[in-house]
């Protein structure tokens, strides 16, 4: 019984840890650099974990907290300004 009890927790971490380390499962926007900056033609800011928001099944993150406010005023232009960039600059769309 214990053996069992083993292989079922072992088969349980394995699918913890496959799943942390799936990066297009999460859904991060742009590779996790700022979407503001990105919009706006630099794909190469990193976005901080401390600013970030949810919006169509994805998370994008920003620079700063002025970013993200300025991002959000009209978020669906952005984000298609954004994903325009990106593409344009070899990114991949997730």
């Amino acid at each position: 019984m214990k053996f069992i009890i083993t292989i079922i927790f072992s088969m349980f971490l394995v699918s913890c840890a496959h799943h942390h380390n799936a990066p297009a499962h999460h859904h991060h926007a742009f590779e996790k650099q700022c979407a503001y900056s990105v919009a706006h033609g630099d794909v190469t800011a990193k976005g901080s974990l401390e600013y970030k928001i949810d919006h169509g099944g994805k998370t994008y993150y920003f620079s700063t907290k002025s970013k993200m406010s300025e991002f959000k005023k009209n978020i669906d232009a952005n984000i298609k300004k954004a994903n325009k960039e990106w593409s344009e600059r070899g990114g991949n769309l997730r």
